[in-house]
C-alpha cells in the first residue's frame, strides 16, 4: 500500500483540520481546492483574502467552500497574541508577538496549538528555517526526545523510504544520529501498522 493510500485511509471521514499558510501561492491554491473534495482533510488556507480570491479567479478554481484566515484582521488574533506571549513567557511582548504573529506561519502554527487545527503544511514557498522555526518555539519536542528532525519520503516504483535528518541538523552526534534513527523508525511503523520496520541504515 503506498504513502499516499495510507494517509488516506487513516484519515477517511475525519476531516482533520490542516492549515495551509501559503495560500497565495498557486500550487498551494489548487491542492487545497482538490482537497477541499475529500472527506479526509479539510484545508484553511491563510493569507490576504482579496489576494487569494485574485489568484483563485485568475486561475479559475472554486473557492466557495474553502476557509480563508488573513492573519492581519482575523478574529483569532487576540486570542492567539495572548497565548503566544503565554507560551514563550518572558521571551516576547505583546508588541511583539502581534508582529511576529503577522507571519503566517507563526499564526498557522499557533492554530495547531490552540487545537484549531490538527496539523499544518507549509514549505512550497518558504524556506526550511522560515517553516520548521516557528513549531521549535511553540510546539517544541515530545517528552524524552532531545532532538528536533526532519524526514523524507522517497518513493520510487513500489518501493518506499524515509530519510531522515536531511535538513534541520548539519551537525550531530552518534547520540543524537541513534535517537533520529529511532523516531524515524516509529513513524515508520505507526504508518504503516507493522510491528517491525523496514531496514534502518545511517548515513554519516
Amino acid at each position: 500500500m503506498s504513502l499516499l493510500d495510507v494517509l488516506q485511509e487513516k484519515l477517511s471521514g475525519k476531516n482533520v483540520k490542516i492549515v495551509l499558510p501559503e495560500g497565495e501561492d498557486e500550487r498551494v491554491l489548487t491542492a487545497a481546492t482538490q482537497l477541499q473534495a475529500t472527506d479526509y482533510v479539510t484545508p484553511v488556507l491563510l493569507g490576504n483574502k482579496a489576494n487569494v480570491e485574485a489568484l483563485a479567479t485568475e486561475k479559475g478554481l472554486d473557492l466557495s467552500n474553502l476557509e480563508i484566515i488573513d492573519p492581519e484582521t482575523s478574529e483569532l488574533k487576540a486570542e492567539l497574541v495572548e497565548a503566544f506571549v503565554e507560551r514563550r513567557k518572558g521571551k516576547a511582548t505583546q508588541e511583539q508577538a502581534e508582529q511576529m504573529l503577522k507571519d503566517v506561519n507563526y499564526f498557522g502554527t499557533m492554530l495547531v496549538y490552540t487545537g484549531k487545527a490538527e496539523g499544518l503544511v507549509s514549505g512550497a514557498a518558504h524556506s526550511t528555517g522560515d517553516t520548521v522555526r516557528p513549531a521549535l518555539q511553540i510546539i517544541k519536542t515530545k517528552p524524552g526526545v532531545s532532538k528536533t528532525s526532519g524526514i523524507f519520503f522517497m518513493i520510487k516504483d513500489d518501493q518506499q523510504y524515509i530519510f531522515g535528518d536531511c535538513a534541520i541538523n548539519p551537525t550531530l552526534e552518534a547520540q543524537d544520529l541513534a535517537e533520529i534513527a529511532i523516531e524515524s523508525a516509529k513513524i515508520c511503523t505507526k504508518l504503516w501498522h507493522v510491528t517491525t520496520c523496514c531496514n534502518v541504515e545511517l548515513l554519516y
